[in-house]
Parts: structure tokens; C-alpha cells; sequence
């Protein structure tokens, strides 16, 4: 179930190991039905690193990991990736529709590998956007379990609310940064080196107009919200908001 641990680590409640990007784009039509696309990278460099730094954690030198532990810890992950080369795209689709809930159907799910880079691409279709909230990616085989990916729903803190003619769409603020600063194995040199290429993007399309907002930036009708690194050091915590109105 390789590709149930990938995507676990991706959701936005389990931002924490701070090695990816992740794209979420969302495109709503007039009932509030539409479709998803999820683009997810997950930097395995870096999850190198972040393995070899909880080695070196427990250790109790308080000193980053060596570069002798990060190899090992690279090697170690390369050596399972290729063990597991017969898994593909149809397993893939097989685990995901198997979870997902009533008025979601998969669109496509494919996945990439680039050298220490993977990358998993999901769409899917819904009849109201409320299904979303229940969209979740479990791990279910006991063989092959990972601590902290029984549950994962990255729409977990999305709401989209209906007042006549207005719509308003908002999501949690996302603070990766604060969940890790609270671990006493954290020191800021580690937090930078595990999280300097997070980025998270978000994009809504509607086919409504745009009353007010606080996306990164719009165009049209389309708003883009984007979180980075630099962004979550600088700024307070922002989650997303959107008033629509229905034209």
C-alpha cells in the first residue's frame, strides 16, 4: 500500500514533515457540484533528512544528523521505492475508489518518479462540494502500517456556506511551522532545512463573482491562494476566504 503512506503524508493535518508541494485546485459550477485535482510532490531528500534527524534526536547530541545518517537514510528509502516498482496506476485507482464516499467518483490518479522526487496526481468529480469534507485516505493494512496515516482528509477543514444568492468559502489557517517549533527535538536550524520548499496552492474557480477575498491573487473569477516557507515565517497563520455571489 505504498501509495497510501505517500499520499497519508500529504494531507494538510499531517503538514508537519514539511518536504513537499501541494497543489489543490477546485472548480465549482452553479449547484455546487464539480471537480478537484490534487498535484502532490513529496521531496524524498528530504524525508531522508527528517528520518536522520529523529535518529540523531534520540541519540541526544542536540546536533543535526551526520551526513553519514542522512545517506543511510536515503539509501534506506531508495532500496524499498525500488522494491516496489511492480505497484501501479491500477492498484492506485483500486485503493482510492474503494474509500471514497457516495457522490465522489476518481478521475484519474497517476504517479511519477524523478530520481529522490515523487509525485502523485489525483482528480475527482463530486455532486456537491460537501463531499469533499469526507474525502479521506486511510491505510487500512495492518502489514503495512505507518504511524499517523489512519486518517487523512485533506478537505477535512473546508466549508463552502449558502446564504441566498452569496457563498462564502473558508478553510482553516495552515501553521505547519507551529506544530513542529512545539517538538523539543526541533531547533530552528532543523525546522529550516525540513521545510524551506513547502509550498501549498490552493485554487477555486467559480463561475460567481468575487465580493471580497484574501487570495494571494485573482484572476477573473479564479482565486489563487499560495503558502510558502518565507510566507509562514513572516505572517501570521492564514487560512482561506472567499464571498461569492451568484450572478
Amino acid at each position: 500500500m505504498r501509495i497510501v503512506k505517500w499520499i497519508g503524508l500529504l494531507g494538510l493535518t499531517l503538514m508537519a514533515v514539511g518536504c513537499m508541494q501541494v497543489d489543490y485546485g477546485i472548480v465549482l459550477e452553479d449547484d455546487l457540484s464539480g471537480t478537484t485535482d490534487l498535484d502532490m510532490t513529496i521531496d524524498l531528500d528530504r524525508i531522508a533528512y527528517s528520518a536522520a534527524m529523529i535518529q540523531a534526536a534520540f541519540e541526544g547530541t542536540g546536533e543535526p544528523p551526520t551526513e553519514e545518517q542522512v545517506d543511510a537514510a536515503r539509501e534506506k528509502i531508495l532500496s524499498e521505492m525500488d522494491s516496489e516498482e511492480d505497484f501501479d496506476e491500477a492498484d492506485m485507482r483500486a485503493e482510492i475508489e474503494s474509500d471514497l464516499p457516495d457522490g465522489m467518483t476518481l478521475r484519474y490518479a497517476k504517479q511519477e518518479r524523478n530520481d529522490l522526487k515523487q509525485k502523485v496526481r489525483l482528480g475527482f468529480a463530486f455532486d456537491h462540494v460537501d463531499r469533499l469534507r469526507d474525502f479521506e485516505m486511510r491505510d487500512d493494512d495492518e502489514d503495512d502500517h505507518v504511524p499517523g496515516v489512519e486518517h487523512s482528509r485533506p478537505f477535512e477543514g473546508l466549508e463552502v456556506i449558502e446564504r441566498g444568492d452569496e457563498i462564502t468559502v473558508r478553510n482553516e489557517p495552515i501553521d505547519p511551522i507551529d506544530d513542529m517549533s512545539d517538538s523539543p527535538m526541533m531547533s530552528e536550524r532543523m525546522i529550516d532545512n525540513m521545510m524551506k520548499d513547502l509550498s501549498v496552492t490552493f485554487r477555486l474557480e467559480t463561475p460567481f463573482d468575487v465580493v471580497e477575498h484574501n487570495a494571494t491573487r485573482k484572476d477573473g473569477r479564479t482565486l489563487i491562494w499560495v503558502f510558502d516557507y518565507e510566507r509562514l515565517k513572516q505572517d501570521e497563520p492564514a487560512g482561506i476566504y472567499a464571498r461569492l455571489r451568484r450572478r
